[in-house]
């Protein structure tokens, strides 16, 4: 066996222990779920943008705190008019029991549509005017 197909052989073997322990710290990662636990739409105007980010804020240290799960990204059209938060966790329900607190106080969610998604089925309500649901 000449030099070359050693070094070949232990470039493969490297490449291959490589490949082994990056996916293997891949899979440890956990991964979230295919989509949303809790979806919110909501209106907003343009100059809500700092508002939007504080209830952002709000919701993220609260959902971490209370260990439920992520604020995923939140959508806003450009027009200013349609808002989108996404909060991935496995169970709504106790999503909802953590974020609802910070919604129901925001004067940004009055009229907002909550989706709790429970696999292939899902719960919609309004937060109405009172802030009650």
């Amino acid at each position: 066996m000449g030099k070359s197909n050693i070094v070949a052989m232990l470039r493969g073997g490297a490449f291959l222990c490589a490949a082994f322990f990056a996916g293997s710290a891949a899979s440890e990662q956990p991964q979230r779920p295919p989509g949303p636990a809790i979806e919110v739409h909501f209106d907003y105007y343009l100059k809500d943008r700092a508002r939007i980010r504080a209830l952002e804020h709000r919701l993220d240290s609260a959902i971490k705190r209370a260990g439920v799960g992520e604020l995923g990204e939140t959508e806003t059209h450009l027009d200013g008019n349609d808002g989108y938060l996404y909060m991935y966790g496995p169970d709504p329900d106790r999503m909802y029991r953590v974020v609802s607190p910070i919604l129901k106080s925001s004067r940004l969610m009055t009229a907002a549509e909550v989706t709790q998604h429970y696999g292939a089925h899902t719960k919609s309500f309004v937060i109405n005017q009172a802030g009650v649901r």
